[in-house]
């Protein structure tokens, strides 16, 4: 008989325009941005074991640890159920970590979703985001998908109608930027206090100035283009090579580049690939793409 197990895709998301208004009461920051998914993706998969626990593994040794996001979802989905099941996980690490493309998050947010399905647990939307949100800000967004604006410290999420479908070329460059490290050097170029009466509210303008003009407004470049200089040429030669939009993504390392048409991309692609940065091709995802694509397989025991 087959093991009872589910296999999952967790796909990444890129920031279109972020802007960090200030620094909250309870030490996070007060962030606006528009996220969306792409397809690129790892691939998880649980099993349902003998006796109590959570195993993993994973094709990245420095995730080989118990206190990756992975294990912790695991738990915090068998706490709220008052389960005590053993469990396995397997993961294929195809995102690459600290590039702001949310790899650990979408980890995170697909183990939640797919112990729930596994399980036959039933869990409410609220329950997703309760305990997405508090592994970590960029979790809940996975439970949405497609294009959404993020709000507060990113994890208030609301989504937004789907864009036309693009291709997006992603640059990494040699130096990952630990999230941690990009705020706090953001923090130190912050010169007034957060004042929520001047908090832009949800609207059009404001998505509007998001993503206006061919940088995307992401306020992260302003401290990782001085440590990283490369990074800023690299993504004027994204404009030049016939990105719509080109811009860091989340708080960096990774670039990403707007393409209309595919071969734009693979123009792109060819003129950047003698550097030393790894370079990824992908496309965008609607929303009902993404819901569709997360469950590659799913096998339960009969009887």
């Amino acid at each position: 008989m087959n093991p009872e197990r589910i296999k999952l895709r967790c796909h990444a998301k890129v920031n279109l325009g972020l802007h960090i208004l200030g620094k909250r009461e309870d030490g996070f920051h007060e962030i606006r941005t528009i996220l969306q998914t792409l397809g690129l993706h790892d691939i998880l998969e649980i099993r349902l074991t003998q006796g109590r626990g959570v195993s993993f593994q994973c094709n990245w040794d420095e995730l080989n640890r118990g206190d990756n996001l992975v294990v912790r979802a695991l738990e915090a989905v068998c706490r709220h159920a008052g389960l005590e099941r053993g469990l396995e996980a397997r993961l294929e690490k195809r995102i690459p970590p600290g590039a702001g493309l949310g790899g650990g998050s979408s980890n995170a947010a697909a183990a939640v979703l797919g112990l729930d399905r596994l399980l036959g647990l039933r869990m409410s939307r609220r329950d997703w985001f309760e305990i997405g949100g508090a592994l970590g800000s960029d979790v809940p967004f996975f439970f949405v998908g497609g294009r959404a604006l993020g709000v507060g410290r990113g994890s208030e999420v609301y989504p937004l109608e789907d864009a036309a479908p693009g291709h997006v070329l992603i640059v990494v460059p040699p130096r990952p930027m630990p999230t941690a490290d990009a705020y706090r050097k953001a923090s130190l170029r912050l010169t007034t206090p957060l004042n929520k009466s001047k908090i832009p509210l949800f609207c059009p303008a404001y998505l509007d100035a998001l993503e206006s003009g061919d940088g995307l407004e992401n306020h992260f470049e302003r401290v990782v283009f001085r440590e990283q200089p490369d990074l800023k040429r690299l993504k004027q030669r994204l404009l030049q090579w016939g990105a719509r939009k080109a811009g860091l993504t989340g708080s960096g390392s990774a670039l990403i580049g707007l393409f209309d048409e595919k071969g734009a991309l693979t123009q792109a692609h060819a003129a950047l690939r003698a550097g030393n940065v790894r370079l990824l091709a992908t496309r965008t995802l609607t929303r009902d793409q993404y819901r569709h694509s997360l469950v590659e397989c799913l096998q339960r025991a009969i009887g």
